[in-house]
């Protein structure tokens, strides 16, 4: 038994390394590789260990400014995805992943190197998943046919991962952001190595720049707010997690900072259909669009 889990872990850290360079809005590729994400220079290599705590954790190495980076526009309710680099069409790490936005001072993302505040607006963990919806606005589940359940340890090594075999990852643009220009940064998170080392896992990411145009009503930028490097540890429960224990079933952190009320939720943290995604709706059901959601938002924030 020991050897098969041996023989399995070598095969999933031999799987390709991966980036994200292309832009995909309401399923239509736009433009070139590295027209809108900010190309970097750590190509397909991850970070590790103390690595995140450093600057170029932001938007890695050569990505601290965009100024060869184009803008593109979008309105809330777009689905977004940030497309795999180097002919990657399927991640195949098991493990979290997260999207963050920052907005660019003086509406200005072209220059800014993301030393503000960050928020989360979207979590994917484990089946069962969700498709991608706005919880501010929608309250009703479907489930994807992209994910199977877990059963037992052997899905929580593949792919009982929502982003198991997708070519990217994707979000929701939150309807209740003021109008701007954000720095956009997705990353996923493989657990394969960690095995309760604070260097063993691997981290993926790259930043977007996006132009928010047409959200209406009340806005206002979230609280719940982290600063990148510092908002993860590499030595916090989420990341030293050892999957490889055969009694896992269930992946019960969130990496980084809290989701925003009107953020969006893939999957669950235990694997059965009450896990975040209903309780990050029933908590907006009743807050978001008022007053109170954003003095609730600073409160737990």
């Amino acid at each position: 038994m020991k050897l098969a889990m041996n023989m399995l872990a070598l095969a999933v850290a031999a799987t390709a390394h991966y980036t994200f360079d292309r832009l995909q809005v309401n399923g239509e590729v736009q433009g070139d590789s590295w027209q809108y994400v900010r190309e970097h220079t750590r190509g397909y290599m991850p970070t590790k260990g103390q690595q995140i705590l450093e600057d170029d954790f932001r938007c890695q190495p050569g990505g601290a400014s965009g100024a060869n980076t184009d803008v593109y526009t979008v309105k809330g309710g777009d689905t977004v995805k940030l497309l795999g680099a180097f002919g990657m069409t399927s991640i195949e790490h098991p493990g979290p992943a997260q999207v963050y936005m920052s907005k660019a001072p003086s509406n200005e993302v072209k220059s800014y190197d993301g030393s503000g505040d960050w928020f989360k607006v979207r979590e994917a963990y484990v089946y069962p998943c969700a498709s991608p919806e706005t919880i501010a606005n929608h309250f009703t589940r479907y489930l994807s046919t992209l994910c199977t359940p877990v059963a037992g340890n052997d899905d929580i090594l593949t792919t009982a991962w929502c982003t198991w075999g997708q070519d990217g990852i994707e979000f929701v643009v939150p309807s209740r952001l003021p109008d701007g220009e954000y720095l956009t940064r997705v990353e996923h998170i493989p657990l394969h190595g960690a095995q309760g080392s604070s260097t063993g896992a691997e981290y993926y990411y790259s930043c977007a720049q996006l132009k928010i145009e047409g959200n209406t009503g009340k806005t206002w930028l979230p609280t719940r707010t982290a600063k990148i490097p510092g908002m993860i540890q590499p030595g916090d429960d989420g990341v030293i997690y050892n999957i490889w224990d055969s009694s896992i079933t269930e992946y019960p952190y969130a990496p980084g900072s809290k989701l925003i009320v009107g953020g969006t939720a893939w999957g669950s943290k235990d694997g059965n259909s009450d896990g975040i995604v209903k309780s990050v709706a029933k908590r907006a059901a009743r807050w978001v669009g008022s007053a109170a959601a954003r003095a609730r938002e600073l409160m737990d924030s």
